[in-house]
Order: C-alpha cells, then sequence, then structure tokens
C-alpha cells in the first residue's frame, strides 16, 4: 500500500479518536490483502472487511480493503482546503475506507474493555462514523450547510451486494435506517446551528452507550 493510502487511513482513524475520546492500535499496522485475508481462512466478498479471530488471549484483527478503496485513499488528500474526500468519484470508496477502520476501533476499544459487540452495533456505528467524518471535513471547510446533500449520498443513494444473505441484507438495511435517522436528528439538533461542541459532545455520548441501549436510543432519534 502506498505512503498516500496509508496517510489516509491514519487520517481517519486519528479523527475518529479525536472526537470520541479513544484510542486503537495503528491501523495500518493490520492492513491485508486478499491473499493475506484467504491465508486467513477468509475470502472476501465485500471492498471491506474486517477480520476477526478470536483466540486465548484476545482477538486477532485484520482489515481487509480492496484495490479501489485503497486507490481512492491513496488519490484523496484529506488536507486539502478542498472537500476531497467528499468529491464525485471519491465518495464511495471514501466511505468505505471509514467504515473499515470505525469497524477496526470500535471492536479495539470495546475488546479492551472487555465488552462484546453485535454484528448491528458494529455496522450502526460504523454508517454514524462515516457521517461525522465527512461531515467535519465540510464544516471544517465552511460547508456544513452541505450536510442535508451528503447524509442523502450516504443514506438513501445507496444499493447492496447481490450476494448478501437475508440476515446480512436485514442488518445492513437497519444499519442504514439507524444511522441515516440519527444523522438527520443530528442536523436539526446541531447543524443548522453551529453548535459543533453540542454535536461533538452527542457523539461522544452516544459511542459510549453499547449494545440494546444503543441500538434503542438511536432508535428513538430516528423517529424525532
Amino acid at each position: 500500500m502506498s505512503p498516500r493510502a496509508r496517510a489516509t487511513l491514519a487520517f481517519l482513524q486519528e479523527d475518529l479518536e479525536a472526537i470520541y475520546g479513544v484510542e486503537a492500535p495503528r491501523v495500518q499496522e493490520f492492513l491485508v490483502g486478499r491473499d493475506g485475508a484467504r491465508a486467513a481462512g477468509r475470502v472476501p466478498r465485500a471492498p471491506e472487511e474486517l477480520l476477526v479471530l478470536e483466540e486465548e488471549d484476545g482477538l486477532a484483527l485484520g482489515l481487509y480493503l480492496d484495490d479501489a478503496v485503497v486507490a481512492a485513499a491513496a488519490g484523496t488528500d484529506p488536507h486539502d482546503p478542498r472537500p476531497r474526500l467528499t468529491a464525485r468519484g471519491a465518495l464511495a470508496p471514501v466511505a468505505c475506507a471509514a467504515e473499515g477502520v470505525s469497524h477496526f476501533v470500535y471492536l479495539s476499544t470495546r475488546a479492551v474493555e472487555g465488552q462484546r459487540v453485535s454484528l448491528l452495533e458494529l455496522e450502526v456505528q460504523a454508517e454514524v462514523d462515516k457521517f461525522a467524518l465527512l461531515l467535519l471535513h465540510l464544516w471544517r471547510r465552511g460547508l456544513r450547510r452541505m450536510s442535508p446533500a451528503l447524509r442523502g449520498r450516504l443514506f438513501e443513494r445507496v444499493r447492496y451486494h447481490a450476494h448478501l444473505r437475508a440476515d446480512e441484507l436485514h442488518r445492513y438495511r437497519e444499519a442504514n435506517r439507524l444511522g441515516g435517522g440519527y444523522a438527520r436528528w443530528l442536523e436539526g439538533r446541531y447543524v443548522e446551528d453551529g453548535d459543533i461542541d453540542g454535536l461533538l459532545r452527542e457523539l461522544r455520548r452516544t459511542y459510549r452507550r453499547a449494545g440494546r441501549e444503543k441500538l434503542s436510543y438511536l432508535g428513538t432519534r430516528t423517529l424525532q
């Protein structure tokens, strides 16, 4: 993987850790290619997959990103004064990379605390995280009012992989519903008023909720 791709992934992780006040191992050290995934007994079906192996002394993790996602990370400078992460052609693979980094950080930090994480919880948090990362990318550039357009691109104009089983499809649709509804609520409560401090406090509190409590909380926000 190129240094520029690694730098973009590092940026996504550092931003997530700053938002939530957490710290995880460096994701760049856990990246695996298709051959590495196969060696671990997994044939990737999606452009991003978190590989998890339970061992006696904890979890062994690896993050697989396909070539298109890696290429987008390499071709995007997150420090550019223009909103490069949300540019046409970059948003989908960058959002995919953000989901992968989110999965890695969330599971890593929860494992250290001895907490179990459901697949739905993991996916919902990734939906929230990609919106938060990209919203703040726009906000820093004076473009927070583009939030509804960003939300539409992330949560409304979506397609699901044909290979998904019925239970997997249900999980991804539910994660999309909860994440998109929460994003809409955040807009009305914090983004429209430019209350970035309130937004960050809310995101951090929600991050620390776990399991059914988190899913229930997000469900109530989705209905408002």
